[in-house]
């Protein structure tokens, strides 16, 4: 009889490796920023060449550098972090690759120092959690990830009030809440469908838009509350009013060779035709949707994925896997 020949231990010694006992990498992918003002800002960031997915979620009080060393507070995460939220300037919602969801404070520790505590925490997703948003009274949020499920939740006492299993038929890629309201928001899917939901009604959700591509993101325009911006994974953008019905555009334009990742339009009341777009690419670009979509800032200085952006006093900021965070002024194109 032969010798038994041991198996490959390195998924024991890995698998047993306490956190103190892994080497440090630095959680350089990038993954979002959001600004709450100029004394609040945070950046999420996941490590995507390790064994271990784990992420890390960096506090800024001043937004005049966004270097990784000059953060103001940060947390490690045990799985990768890929989308958040704000409640209020020292409390926001992360969800991670685990499907977990955390509330965040900044509040003193046992040494008197600032820290970025868990407040509560919950994993009732099955899988990656993708995409959140808040509604208006900044008590609910809505969540979506690659279950197919959306879940809207009271982040007072962190529970699901509702919960909309195989809400999508693929994974829900991106939600975003109706400006200033508290109970519709608007779902898009890898099922190539976009859905308009208003959780007062029985049968809540009723389709605004089907096309033969997957529905990568979608943003509300802020100051005009029936207008929303779509990206599909074939690389189009496309304008469409919630009071028309069933695949009914404004306009749309199919100008980028990569899907769309994230679309932002322009928070300011006198720029609602500015929306920012970024690609599964290097590229950040402004458009102008009042304008047949015309170019009005493009950007190439990032060199590895764009995956975040925020507006703030006219200002936009990108972030990237490349490790960088950018600011573009809108006066010039800067490729």
């Amino acid at each position: 009889m032969e010798s038994l020949i041991e198996p490959n231990l390195n998924a024991d010694i890995y698998r047993n490796m306490t956190a103190a006992d892994r080497p440090p990498v630095p959680d350089k992918h990038l993954q979002f920023i959001l600004i709450y003002d100029e004394n609040s800002a945070i950046l999420g960031g996941t490590n995507m060449t390790d064994r271990y997915w784990s992420g890390t979620v960096w506090y800024y009080n001043d937004i005049s550098d966004f270097d990784r060393n000059k953060a103001y507070i940060a947390k490690k995460t045990e799985s990768g972090v890929c989308a958040a939220v704000y409640l209020k300037n020292d409390t926001f919602v992360i969800g991670e690759d685990s499907g977990v969801l955390q509330i965040l404070d900044v509040a003193p520790g046992p040494d008197g120092l600032k820290q970025l505590q868990c407040a509560a925490y919950a994993c009732l997703h099955d899988s990656s959690l993708l995409t959140l948003s808040a509604f208006a009274d900044k008590k609910h949020i809505v969540s979506g990830g690659m279950d197919c499920c959306i879940k809207i939740w009271d982040v007072t006492e962190l529970m699901v009030t509702q919960s909309f299993d195989y809400a999508h038929i693929d994974t829900v890629t991106c939600i975003d809440v109706r400006p200033e309201s508290n109970t519709e928001f608007v779902s898009t899917s890898s099922d190539c469908e976009g859905l308009l939901w208003d959780i007062r009604q029985a049968k809540p959700a009723q389709r605004i838009l089907k096309r033969d591509a997957s529905l990568t993101a979608v943003n509300w325009n802020p100051n005009l509350e029936n207008i929303l911006a779509v990206g599909t994974d074939n690389g189009e953008v496309i304008i469409v009013d919630a009071r028309r019905s069933n695949s009914e555009v404004q306009r749309e334009l199919s100008a980028f060779s990569r899907p769309v990742h994230k679309l932002l339009f322009n928070p300011n009341a006198e720029k609602l035709e500015e929306l920012a777009v970024c690609c599964d690419n290097t590229s950040v670009e402004v458009l102008d949707i009042n304008s047949q979509f015309s170019s009005i800032y493009k950007a190439g200085r990032h060199t590895d994925f764009v995956r975040g952006l925020t507006w703030f006093n006219d200002h936009l900021y990108s972030c990237s896997w490349d490790n960088t965070v950018l600011k573009h002024t809108m006066d010039f194109d800067d490729d």
